[in-house]
């Protein structure tokens, strides 16, 4: 089984909408971990659509700490529930470019136990060229919430060692300060990559042990930034009994853009010629017809 957990903060009818066509597959489960706090999602509403609804206490605000924490929940949660052989965990703005069965024979069949969106292995030891200096300061420094209207003066008063981030509308200006030690080395390099996951069951059991049993790097996170983005692909990337692989997600990033960019009507060729399973990201309310034409294009696969 291969069980879809859906991380979702708005368009409640486009998260039914993905419930609905992931199962699609043969043997699929699908849980849908949503934030009520910018709308409302009713669980009855996506029993009715095939999945489950989660509910949690963390307010996980996308890149925080809480937000790794919910991940972590959220994957333990549907190990007890389903128990799958393989978890993917996708947005509520993610959709199936290829029939879920394609997906999970690629994932049952593989030689891989886990599948990561552009993992690299980060050099602590020195500064990082654009556009990868942007994990340097996630990594190499501690960052320490401050007041707005003093975090200049905090950054000047300690030179070269920090930075002022600005964050998210709603979040804490932070200063990162340059950490004088790190808990990576040679053996546990500091690694990188996207925070949407697809995982085989033992890859679900060696990053909850590996956060079980080193937390020492787990207080070392709690002043990173966005530490979903290092945590998953380190803890992975340094066991030798997972195998890793590329995930087969297509996205697109403007240069220098945090987000990536919101795919429409006229992206759907390109991203079916990209032989990619899944893609990111949709937006139902601007553009409908972008969904309407990859249902098409899946069945007429099928």
């Amino acid at each position: 089984m291969v069980a879809f957990l859906v991380v979702s903060h708005r368009n409640p009818e486009q998260v039914l909408r993905l419930v609905r066509v992931l199962r699609e597959g043969e043997s699929t489960a699908v849980v849908v971990r949503h934030d009520e706090r910018g709308c409302s999602l009713d669980a009855c509403a996506v029993e009715a659509a095939g999945g489950s609804l989660l509910a949690d206490h963390h307010e996980a605000d996308w890149g925080s700490n809480a937000f790794a924490d919910m991940l972590l929940g959220a994957l333990e949660h549907v190990r007890r529930l389903h128990d799958p052989d393989w978890v993917v965990t996708l947005s509520g703005q993610d959709y199936p470019l290829r029939p879920v069965d394609e997906l999970s024979r690629l994932l049952t069949e593989g030689p891989y136990q886990a599948l990561l969106h552009d993992s690299w292995e980060l050099d602590l030891t020195r500064r990082a060229t654009p556009p990868r200096d942007e994990f340097f300061r996630r990594y190499a420094y501690r960052h320490y919430a401050v007041p707005r209207s003093v975090a200049g003066a905090v950054s000047r008063a300690l030179g070269s060692r920090a930075y002022v981030r600005v964050m998210p509308p709603g979040q804490p200006v932070l200063v990162g300060l340059r950490a004088r030690r790190t808990p990576f080395g040679p053996g546990l390099g500091c690694r990188v990559s996207s925070d949407w996951l697809m995982l085989h069951r033992t890859a679900i059991e060696s990053l909850l042990g590996f956060v079980g049993s080193n937390p020492g790097v787990m207080r070392y996170y709690r002043r990173a930034v966005i530490p979903s983005e290092s945590l998953f692909a380190t803890a992975l990337g340094n066991d030798p009994a997972i195998a890793v692989g590329p995930a087969p997600r297509s996205l697109r990033f403007q240069p220098g853009a945090a987000n990536p960019d919101v795919l429409g009507a006229r992206d759907v060729g390109e991203l079916l010629r990209g032989g990619g399973y899944l893609a990111r990201k949709f937006d139902a309310e601007a553009d409908p017809r972008a969904l309407d034409l990859l249902d098409e294009a899946r069945a007429g696969a099928r």
